[in-house]
């Protein structure tokens, strides 16, 4: 079910000509690939945009502002703020999600939000978002294909073949980031299609599923030794990991290695959630990933706790100076699970 209106969402688009595009914290495929194609296509268009990230790119991502064309600036690079005509929250459930970005956000002449979870609250004034897409990502392409992308002869003069090209090879990367490849249960005959017609404009997209799912660096293939010394089962249909900033240190790993485990717990045979806990980069902050199958609904349960995300797949946020409330953090968390399984039982 759509969310907002296609004409009003286009309407602030093209009246606005400082546009800042905002990704949510530690943005994945689809947050940068989203950001990708909507810069390509609106710098072509003659606007001034702006993509403004959390914090660096991680490497494996970082071919995106190749294919794009757009350089993406985290918080540190981008000095004073300036006045936006526009700031647009993309592929982002709530506010928090936009971390110290939030103040840019709200500093602008008018907001707008494109997204695709159904969680999070709606925090911006116009709203375009279908918990339906399989992607942001998807909705990019559905809004810019309105805009005049993707129309063949009756395109404009200055959306060129670069142009197109640029568009097309970031929605694709945003679809096969956030769909697993096309594997998840989130995946359309719409989403098919859309992945044909972009990847027929942006030729051999071969290297995104290798670069994203398949390399892997040494700190991650060392970390891995760790993660499965440390997976533990509070229940039998549950899979429990939470690493340590020594974890990581002792592997020679950083966060951008985590990247991926959380799929790990929930191919268990027999798991039906899987929680993985790791630190965050602000001391005394924890980073939450669940991953489920059909029957649990993680996007409530994360929901519940402050974060958000899709059935099988979501997140949120621990506050926990010490390993005791870390652990009370863990034992809530694991209870609210195993209501939720319990619960899915009782109506089956």
């Amino acid at each position: 079910m759509l969310y907002g209106n296609y004409d009003k969402f286009i309407q602030l688009l093209e009246g606005a000509e400082k546009i800042l595009l905002l990704p949510h914290l530690y943005a994945d495929g689809d947050a940068l690939g989203s950001c990708g194609a909507l810069a390509a296509f609106l710098t072509a268009a003659g606007h001034h945009v702006t993509v403004l990230t959390g914090e660096p790119v991680e490497a494996k991502l970082d071919f995106i502002a190749g294919i794009s064309g757009v350089t993406f600036l985290s918080v540190g690079e981008i000095g004073r703020a300036k006045k936006y005509d526009l700031a647009v929250a993309v592929d982002t459930a709530a506010p928090d999600r936009l971390g110290n970005r939030l103040k840019y956000f709200e500093a602008a002449g008018a907001r707008a939000r494109i997204d695709h979870h159904a969680t999070g609250t709606d925090f911006s004034p116009e709203t375009l978002l279908d918990p339906e897409w399989s992607a942001t990502a998807e909705g990019v392409y559905l809004l810019l294909n309105r805009m005049g992308f993707d129309r063949g002869t009756e395109r404009s003069d200055w959306l060129t073949d670069d142009v197109e090209k640029a568009v097309a090879g970031s929605i694709y990367t945003g679809l096969v980031t956030d769909t697993g490849c096309f594997a998840y249960s989130n995946v359309t005959a719409q989403t098919h299609y859309i992945a044909s017609r972009t990847r027929a404009i942006a030729g051999n997209m071969s290297f995104v599923s290798h670069k994203v799912y398949e390399v892997k660096s040494l700190g991650y293939t060392r970390l891995m030794r760790t993660v499965y010394d440390k997976l533990s089962f509070p229940y039998p249909d549950i899979c429990l990991l939470t690493l340590t900033k020594e974890d990581l240190a002792a592997a020679g790993a950083d966060e951008s290695d985590t990247g991926g485990i959380a799929n790990i717990l929930r191919d268990i045979e027999g798991v039906k959630a899987g929680i993985f806990i790791k630190p965050d980069n602000v001391p005394g902050k924890f980073r939450v990933s669940m991953r489920s199958d059909d029957s649990v609904n993680v996007g409530a349960i994360a929901g519940a706790f402050g974060g958000g995300g899709h059935v099988c797949a979501a997140g949120c946020g621990f506050a926990a100076k010490t390993p005791e409330q870390l652990a009370a953090q863990t034992d809530k968390l694991l209870e609210a699970v195993r209501k939720e399984i319990d619960g899915g039982r009782e109506g089956e």
